[in-house]
């Protein structure tokens, strides 16, 4: 039970990790293979700058980049003047964690879990405050930050900044 779980949560983090949509940033642990390179593997996590250190071809800005630009862009960088031909692999191993604050009764950061909708995060942060809104929140999502406005059902993503506000009636 515990060998299938473990599958299924692998298998939901590479299919985020894929989505288009996704974009990497700050905390995101990545491990980045090239094929037949094995010294250059590298498991490292995005600065606050959102880069990375890579052997031979040193700082790389991957924030804001999905894991096929990502891919690309570390290949090219690769292939001028260190390798011919470079196949790189980009896996993320872990999601930085997502932020919620405002009138909640616990705001903080939460470790991000797949298929996690905005009730289940403000159900992680201990619910909402008696003064709190009933539909008025805000995500703030990508790079750049954009905010839209949630509802319950919202699907939460690594790095979103969810804010409660408070209710005037």
């Amino acid at each position: 039970m515990i060998k299938y779980l473990c599958l299924l949560l692998f298998f939901t983090n590479i299919a985020l990790a894929n989505n288009k949509e996704y974009q990497l940033g700050p905390g995101d642990e990545i491990e980045i293979l090239v094929y037949q390179e094995s010294e250059l593997k590298t498991l490292t996590k995005l600065s606050q700058s959102g880069q990375v250190d890579l052997p031979l071809i040193g700082q790389v800005k991957l924030e804001g980049l999905s894991v096929q630009q990502a891919k690309s862009l570390v290949e090219k960088r690769y292939a001028d003047g260190y390798l011919l031909n470079p196949d790189v692999t980009i896996m993320v191993r872990s999601y930085r964690p997502f932020f919620i604050h405002g009138e909640v009764k616990t705001p903080g950061s939460y470790k991000y879990q797949a298929e996690i909708n905005l009730e289940q995060a403000i159900a992680l942060a201990g619910g909402l405050k008696d003064r709190a809104s009933g539909s008025h929140w805000v995500i703030w999502r990508g790079f750049p930050r954009q905010s839209f406005t949630a509802q319950k059902s919202s699907q939460i993503l690594p790095g979103d900044v969810i804010k409660i506000n408070k209710s005037f009636f």
